[in-house]
C-alpha cells in the first residue's frame, strides 16, 4: 500500500466513490484512488467537477495515484477522462503506477485514449511530481506545450 499524500485532517479534502482528492499547495491537485472499485461515467463525472473545485476555476496538472490499487475503468469513462471535459480542468496528469512494467503496460492502454492534455505514467513520484511542476506558471492562463 502506498503512503498516503492527503493527510487525513486536511481541509478541502473531496471525498467521491472511487477518489480521494486533495489541492496541494504547490498548485497540483493529488487523487487517490480507492481500492477495488470499477469507476463509470458518473463516478468520473463527479471526479472531474471535484477536480475543477479544487481548482477554482483555473486549470491545475493533475497527480493521480493508482499505485496501491487494481482498478478498473469502464470504456465511457476513460473516453470522459480524456475529453474536453478533463482538458478544462487539467493542465497535465501523471498518473503513478506500481512498477515499470505497469507502466509499460499503462503506456499500451493510453494508446487507446488519447488525451487532450498531456499525460504521462511514472514509477517514481519523484519524477512525476517534477514533471508536473513544469505546468505550474505565473499566469495559469499561459498556454504549454509540453508533453
Amino acid at each position: 500500500m502506498s503512503e498516503s499524500f492527503i493527510p487525513r485532517d486536511a481541509r478541502g479534502v473531496i471525498d467521491t466513490r472511487t477518489e480521494r482528492l486533495w489541492l496541494h499547495p504547490d498548485g497540483y491537485v493529488i487523487a487517490e484512488v480507492k481500492p477495488g472499485l470499477v469507476a463509470d461515467l458518473d463516478d468520473a463525472i463527479k471526479n472531474v467537477e471535484a477536480v475543477a473545485t479544487l481548482a477554482a476555476g483555473i486549470p491545475r496538472p493533475l497527480l493521480l495515484d493508482m499505485r496501491a490499487h487494481a482498478s478498473f475503468a469502464t470504456r465511457e469513462c476513460r473516453e470522459y477522462y480524456a475529453g474536453s471535459e478533463a482538458q478544462r480542468v487539467n493542465l497535465a496528469a501523471a498518473m503513478l503506477v506500481r512498477s515499470n512494467v505497469s507502466r509499460v503496460i499503462g503506456n499500451f492502454f493510453l494508446g487507446l485514449n488519447k488525451t487532450r492534455f498531456p499525460f504521462r505514467l511514472f514509477a517514481d513520484v519523484d519524477e512525476a511530481i517534477a514533471w508536473l511542476r513544469s505546468f505550474i506558471t505565473k499566469d495559469p492562463s499561459a498556454p504549454s506545450d509540453r508533453t
